[in-house]
């Protein structure tokens, strides 16, 4: 009987986050036997954009458009590193992103191998051009299951590019199905910019799991 793959989901949190689900993420890692490793030290703006676009706020500085980058580091540094500590030799990873990262995720399906699942938490699918880049590119055919979440609030964002969060979130995932054979999942869940934010983590588990 052939073995199954050990699961691994790499999660890119927001920092002011990341020591309250503890004890959820803990208990999620268990329910569905999957091993979570959650990647710190990231420039928020920067390391998680794919191009340089304008800030969204007054004074806020622009993003860096170092995505590449960062997916350089996290698939041939990150992952070999944490895998050959944990001696697993043959994983099934998910990367899950919110907000920034959710966007981040979504991205990297198109410009890696690497992961089986994606997740994307209120990713911020309304990033200057992205929607368009997307209906221009492949996504790995190694992406079996892609689960986006988003909070119903989050078109009433005060900034324009914000507000059209649902709407471009809906492109994204139709585009996705269309240029996939993997299982697209789009909720809108209740709340607000990735609040709450647990029980989002454990409808996305639910999904993907």
């Amino acid at each position: 009987m052939k073995e199954e793959k050990h699961r691994i989901c790499y999660m890119i949190l927001p920092e002011g986050i990341r020591e309250d689900l503890a004890e959820g993420l803990i208990a999620m890692s268990e329910e569905y036997a999957v091993s979570i490793v959650v990647i710190p030290g990231v420039n928020w703006n920067d390391d998680l954009t794919p191009w340089p676009a304008e800030g969204v706020f007054k004074k806020a500085k622009p993003f860096g458009g170092n995505a590449s980058s960062s997916l350089d580091k996290l698939t041939n540094k990150i992952i070999p590193e944490t895998e050959n500590r944990m001696g697993v030799v043959d994983a099934e990873r998910t990367i899950l992103g919110v907000s920034l990262s959710g966007l981040f995720a979504i991205w990297a399906a198109f410009n890696t191998d690497a992961f089986t699942n994606v997740i994307s938490i209120s990713g911020s699918l309304w990033y200057d051009g992205f929607v368009d880049w997307m209906s221009e590119n492949i996504p790995s055919p190694q992406v079996q299951k892609v689960c986006v979440l988003l909070g119903e609030q989050e078109k009433n964002a005060k900034d324009k590019r914000m507000a059209t969060v649902e709407e471009r979130s809906i492109l994204a995932a139709n585009i996705l199905k269309a240029k996939t054979t993997a299982a697209v999942s789009f909720e809108v869940v209740e709340g607000t910019h990735f609040s709450p934010i647990l029980p989002r983590l454990e409808r996305a588990f639910e999904i993907s799991f």
